[in-house]
Formats: structure tokens, C-alpha cells, sequence
């Protein structure tokens, strides 16, 4: 059993074959996928899904898809990629552009406070005077409700509709109150630089990146992290909250090592959708498009991405005219599926309805906002069953990873087990009672690693008491594994 009580036949269920495969040979053609991946099509295909899914998490707060029903379908998901090749796609042409709107953002505004500080401070009197927003429908009902004869009823509805109003909105920004809220995109190497930007965050919601450089890493972001995804930090100036959108980069692969660790903390990653690189142990694999497939493809789709980063920072910072971004799409049977494939994951990754919740409207999004960021070629399409195949993919590959890694943490365990089993008997012969009380482990699962232990010429026994072999020396890796449940 694993720590958290799944047996391994229950993890197994997760595991497809190497040779398994998900085919959506339509979106592969249309995204050039393999281009994308240098001839990679795993690359590529983990490198449009974060393009996507980190568009729509620059979205403003409240953006998604609208179904015919009148539901609102909101766009989020935090990212984990692992491995070196979608690690350095990511942080090279993903994260680039966002983090060049974001330094120019903050230098601009830096520039503007300095010369209204300058304006300021001149005896003459200012020369210019920074224009006020005007006050949006929540600012003047709070107006008038503070402001306004208590006896006389509103115009329009009556004061519960006003109370509506001023809940139903954030009120309008200045480019000066933009200066004390800049950072739609943060990115910290420390848990204390991380929370000392949090109050910047722009409407209360930053994609919040973050890179493993060390397994230790994962557990010193443990205390924050948590309670940024879950929107438990107060860190506006009167106590609004904050959530953050993550992503995570692993480019040295560090998740196995940080299993090592037996880190609680480190568990906030096992909430993240891991992307995994492209090898044969992830699995399953993307199906190879047809060669004759006549598929109208998206050209140029780095520098696509590049405007849709730049329109996404365009749309949050333009409060005055804009709200949230909404899609009319017709996603109800397409969710419905969604959630039932969750609910059968869920037998091998307990937690996955929550981690991946938002995953299918996400790249729905994502990818809308990726192909509207430049003129559409004549006959560009990609079927939706196959943005639908496309997550299934990512979860199931997510799935391997995870059960690989258990696997690996079962026969970890083990092995650290017997090493303090060893230890324990090199100060005598011990019945194995007296072997497992004070190690703290089972009496049956203590007397299956000493037979094991028997049966490799480590230990023997003479009636009820064993002892270790003379001559003997038993090595061990003595690493855990990370707690992968949520």
C-alpha cells in the first residue's frame, strides 16, 4: 500500500501501454504540432496546450464560455511541466512574451508616476492633471446610497438593486491606481519575494510562475502556495483576496527527487495538471496524422501567440470599456463527457475532478483566443472532439507519470524499511516484535520484508529471533515518495 492507502493494482489502472494512443490528427495539422516541438510532436502538442491554457489564465477574472443554457463556464488551470524539453519551451517561447508585456508595463508605469511626482512638486502649479475613470454603475449606486436622501427611493429599482450594482463589479481604474496593482504576470524565486508582490496583483488574480531549481524548492513554497491557489491570502489594501493562477517549470526533471524528500509540503504539486515530456513511460502517445491529410494550417504561430499575450494584457488593463471576455459556445454534452472521464480517473488519481475541473474549457478558450490574435486563413478549422481527445491525453499522461512514480515509491519504502530492520539487528538477535514495535511499522509487513530479507542472505533465523549474516552489508536508495493524493 502507498501512504495514502491505494494499492498498487489500484494505481496500475492509471497505466496505458507505451503503444496506446490518442488520435487528433485534425488539431495536429492545423497547430503544426511537430513544428512547433522542432519534429517533436509530444513537444509540440505540450507546448500549445501551455500557450493556451496560459492565455486563458491571463484572461480577466470571470472570462469563459457562455453555454446556450446561460451558463458560465470560467476559464483556470495551473500548470506543473516536467522535463527538460517542455520545461525550455515553456520558459523560452511562453513565458517570454508575457513577462516582456509585463517588465514593459512596469516600466511605463514607473516612468508616469516619476513625471506626476515631478508635476507635483513644481512651484509653478502642475502643467497636466492625470484623468479620473469614470464612476461605472457599482461607484455611483454606492455614491447615491451614501450620498442620497434616505427617504426618497432610487429612480430606477429600489436600494437592493443598488446594493446589486456595487457588488456586481470592481470599481473603475486609474493609471495611477494601476501603479499600486501592475503585476498581472508574477514570478518569484523565493516564497518571501512571492508574497511581498502579491499586493500588486491586478484585479486580485496574477499567473504566478515559478521555477524548481532544487527538489527543496517544492517544499518552501508549500506554505504559500496552497492558500494562493485556494484564494486564502488577504493581500489587497482592504483585505481582498488574492488566487493565483501557477505555473510551474521543472526543467531538470526534479519531481522523482522531490518525491525523495517525504516533504507534506511538497504536496501542492500533486494539485497541478503535470505536463510530462515526451517519454515512452508517460504515455499514452499522440496518433501520427495522415500524410495525405488536406488540413489548412495556422501560419506563424509564435508570433500569434506573441499578439495574443499582448491583447490579453490589453483586455485586463482596459477596465473603462471592457469586462470579462465571453465566448457563446456549445459545451454542455462536451462538459457532461468531461466530467464522467474525470469521474473514472478518479479511481487511479484521486483528485483529478479537481485539479483538471477546467481543463476542456480552458483550451476551448485558449485556443480561441490563440487563433483570433491574427487573421484566420480561409477553410482553418479543428473539430471539437478533438480539443476533447487532446485533454484526455494531457490527464492520462498525467496519470502515468504519477503511477510510475508510485511504483517507484513502493519499492522505495521497502528498501528503507529493510535498511532500518538491518541496522536494528546490529545490536543482536531479535524476535520480530521486538523489531517492529519500535520502528513503528506493521507486524505483518515487518515479517514480509524479513522473509524477503531471509530469502536474499541478509538475515537468518534460529526459532523465534532473527540475525543479521555475517559478512552482509545491505545497500539501499534511501529515498520516499512524494504524497501524490490530494
Amino acid at each position: 500500500m502507498n501512504r495514502q492507502g491505494q494499492s498498487q493494482e489500484d494505481v496500475s489502472r492509471a497505466v496505458v501501454r507505451p503503444s496506446d494512443t490518442v488520435e487528433f490528427p485534425t488539431l495536429q495539422r492545423a497547430f503544426r504540432v511537430e513544428s512547433l516541438g522542432d519534429g517533436n510532436r509530444m513537444a509540440g502538442i505540450n507546448q500549445l496546450s501551455a500557450m493556451a491554457i496560459v492565455l486563458a489564465n491571463l484572461a480577466r477574472p470571470g472570462s469563459g464560455i457562455i453555454t446556450p443554457e446561460g451558463r458560465r463556464l470560467e476559464v483556470c488551470c495551473s500548470l506543473l511541466a516536467t522535463g527538460p524539453v517542455v520545461s525550455s519551451a515553456i520558459l523560452d517561447d511562453v513565458l517570454t512574451p508575457v513577462r516582456r508585456c509585463q517588465d514593459n508595463l512596469l516600466s511605463q508605469l514607473d516612468r508616469y508616476h516619476k513625471s506626476d511626482v515631478a508635476e507635483a512638486s513644481r512651484e509653478t502649479g502642475r502643467r497636466w492633471e492625470a484623468n479620473s475613470p469614470s464612476p461605472d454603475a457599482g461607484e455611483s449606486a454606492l455614491f447615491d446610497l451614501a450620498a442620497g436622501n434616505p427617504d426618497i427611493p432610487p429612480l430606477f429599482g429600489d436600494r437592493k438593486d443598488q446594493w446589486i450594482d456595487v457588488v456586481a463589479s470592481a470599481p473603475s481604474e486609474s493609471v495611477a491606481g494601476l501603479v499600486r496593482h501592475p503585476r498581472i504576470y508574477v514570478a518569484a524565486p523565493t516564497p518571501k519575494l512571492l508574497e511581498q508582490q502579491l499586493p500588486g496583483s491586478h484585479l486580485g488574480m496574477p499567473l504566478v510562475a515559478l521555477n524548481l531549481n532544487h527538489a527543496a524548492d517544492a517544499g518552501k513554497f508549500g506554505n504559500i502556495c496552497p492558500l494562493l491557489m485556494d484564494g486564502l491570502i488577504p493581500a489587497g489594501p482592504s483585505g481582498e483576496s488574492v488566487i493565483g493562477r501557477m505555473l510551474v517549470t521543472d526543467p531538470r526533471g526534479l519531481l522523482r527527487e522531490v518525491a525523495t524528500t517525504n516533504e507534506d509540503k511538497a504536496a501542492w504539486l500533486a494539485r497541478l495538471l503535470w505536463l510530462v515530456d515526451g517519454d515512452s513511460s508517460a504515455g499514452p502517445n499522440p496518433g501520427t496524422p495522415a500524410v495525405n491529410e488536406h488540413v489548412v494550417s495556422l501560419p506563424r504561430l509564435h508570433s500569434r501567440f506573441e499578439n495574443a499575450v499582448k491583447r490579453g494584457f490589453a483586455d485586463r488593463l482596459d477596465t473603462r470599456t471592457s469586462g470579462p471576455i465571453e465566448y457563446e459556445y456549445d459545451l454542455t454534452a462536451a462538459q457532461c463527457r468531461w466530467m464522467a472521464f474525470l469521474a473514472d480517473m478518479e479511481k487511479s488519481v484521486p483528485g483529478i475532478t479537481t485539479v483538471a475541473r477546467r481543463l476542456l474549457v480552458t483550451l476551448v478558450f485558449g485556443l480561441r483566443q490563440l487563433v483570433t490574435a491574427d487573421k484566420i486563413p480561409n477553410g482553418f478549422h479543428y473539430p471539437d472532439e478533438d480539443v476533447e481527445a487532446l485533454a484526455r491525453l494531457l490527464v492520462r499522461r498525467m496519470a502515468n507519470h504519477r503511477a510510475s512514480l508510485l511504483f517507484s515509491a513502493a519499492d522505495t519504502r521497502r528498501m528503507k524499511d529493510k535498511r532500518r530492520i538491518f541496522d536494528k539487528l546490529a545490536d543482536g538477535a531479535h524476535d520480530s516484535r521486538s523489531i517492529y514495535k519500535p520502528l513503528h511499522i506493521q507486524a505483518d509487513y515487518c515479517r514480509d520484508l524479513l522473509s524477503e530479507m531471509k530469502v536474499d542472505n541478509f538475515v537468518e533465523r534460529n526459532a523465534s529471533l532473527w540475525n543479521r549474516i555475517e559478512g552482509r552489508t545491505l545497500t539501499a536508495n534511501s529515498s520516499e515518495h512524494l504524497q501524490l493524493d490530494i
